[in-house]
């Protein structure tokens, strides 16, 4: 038997592929779903003070969330630990705050791994932390990670290269406090630091919750799932929609330093005076960027 394509035995399968590949387009263009997990951001009027106590009353009208994931080394196991999360936001910044437990009261304070180091080397501390994919488009993410002491890394995530650089430094606030249960961590992550469509309305933002949980291995834990079959991780955020009628920053850093030291010295002779030498250096470093254009 002999069965002779034409044209019209053409048509239908062509159209298939240009629906599907349309699909695949538009599917890309919106990285992140509510699928993998969903959160709206509330605007309140005024922020709070990041101390690293919890007892302002906007904590009580945040949105909650919590990362019952385990995504490593377990696979989309329950989480070993619990970990709560808040958030909200004002007209010009976005709060976080972090409640992560320790599963033994009595010797939390021994088990949770923390150094007061430089900024971005924290690996291997335990850490809290918020990704966010601003334009929701799989290509860049904001990262942010705090210690149980405060201190701070953040970092660029670019889903083409599938690098991670950490040479882009935000200015953000953030305090943290361990305490019989674990520890406890306030941000604040001005909104001037992000690129955004301004254009909308409404905000919908590429979002994960995450925490790095080291014990005899390191544990990562997230408010949703994550499938390893798949090599892009942006696509695979979650939501987060608010931040109503809010504006892109310049991208204009403007950030003042003054470096001071003294040198003394003198000859064999104690009877004889100090010679010093006193040396200030002020400085500013100043970064510029244009906004990004989403496809």
């Amino acid at each position: 038997m002999t069965f002779k394509v034409t044209s019209k035995h053409l048509v239908r399968p062509l159209l298939s592929t240009i629906l599907l590949a349309s699909s695949a387009c538009a599917f890309s263009v919106l990285a992140g779903t509510s699928q993998q997990f969903h959160i709206d951001i509330p605007t309140l009027e005024q922020g709070i003070t990041i101390d690293g106590r919890l007892d302002e009353r906007q904590w009580q009208l945040a949105a909650n969330a919590e990362l019952k994931y385990e995504t490593s080394p377990g696979e989309n196991i329950a989480a070993p630990v619990a970990t709560q999360v808040k958030i909200f936001a004002t007209d010009t910044s976005l709060f976080v705050s972090f409640i992560a437990q320790d599963p033994d009261s009595s010797v939390s304070g021994n088990l949770i791994r923390a150094n007061i180091t430089d900024r971005d080397s924290l690996w291997g501390d335990d850490l809290i932390g918020i990704k966010l994919d601003t334009f929701n488009d799989e290509r860049l993410a904001y990262q942010f990670f705090v210690n149980p002491y405060g201190v701070q890394m953040d970092s660029i995530e670019n889903e083409l290269t599938g690098e991670e650089s950490n040479a882009w430094d935000g200015i953000w606030h953030s305090s943290a406090r361990k305490n019989d249960t674990g520890y406890v961590v306030e941000i604040e992550l001005p909104l001037r630091l992000f690129n955004f469509d301004s254009k909308l309305d409404m905000q919908t933002w590429g979002i994960e919750f995450i925490r790095f949980y080291p014990r005899d291995k390191t544990h990562r834990l997230s408010t949703h799932s994550i499938d390893r079959n798949n090599n892009c991780q942006l696509c695979q955020l979650g939501t987060a929609t608010g931040l109503s009628g809010i504006e892109s920053g310049q991208d204009l850093q403007l950030t003042p330093s003054l470096v001071m030291n003294k040198n003394s010295q003198r000859d064999l002779d104690p009877l004889e005076d100090w010679q010093s030498d006193n040396n200030i250096e002020p400085g500013l470093d100043i970064r510029w960027g244009s906004p990004r254009i989403p496809y």
